[in-house]
């Protein structure tokens, strides 16, 4: 069974989310900030990370980049609804930095779960 990590500060999208994949027969493990995230991470083997750009504590950014240097070849999904211009903007920067796909909340069940399965293949 695949382990999916999701770093979300917001507690109905995280449910959702946990939701959304639970269904799929995933382990979901999730964090409402990128610290406790990490502190996950650290602790568990992660499949793939699904992580909000927007955050308290430390934002997705950071967390990615955290992320990356502990495990080159990991797998990240990155999310935001942070605003038009600025979310876009975020968005692509945590692909440079690592992140394999990004999606623009809101966005559907059906977009999610083809990008997880895509990602996880």
């Amino acid at each position: 069974m695949k382990t999916i990590l999701i770093v979300d500060d917001d507690p109905k999208m995280l449910d959702l989310l946990r939701h959304y994949l639970r269904d799929e027969q995933f382990n979901i493990l999730s964090a409402l900030d990128g610290e406790e995230g990490m502190e996950l991470f650290e602790s568990n083997t992660v499949d793939l990370v699904i992580i909000d750009i927007f955050m308290p504590n430390m934002d997705g950014i950071q967390a990615i980049m955290e992320v990356k240097q502990k495990n080159a070849s990991s797998r990240i999904l990155v999310i935001s609804g942070g605003g038009e211009y600025t979310g876009l903007e975020y968005l692509k920067q945590a692909k440079v930095l690592g992140a394999g796909e990004a999606l623009v909340k809101p966005f559907s069940r059906q977009d999610l779960l083809k990008t997880v399965h895509t990602m996880l293949a």
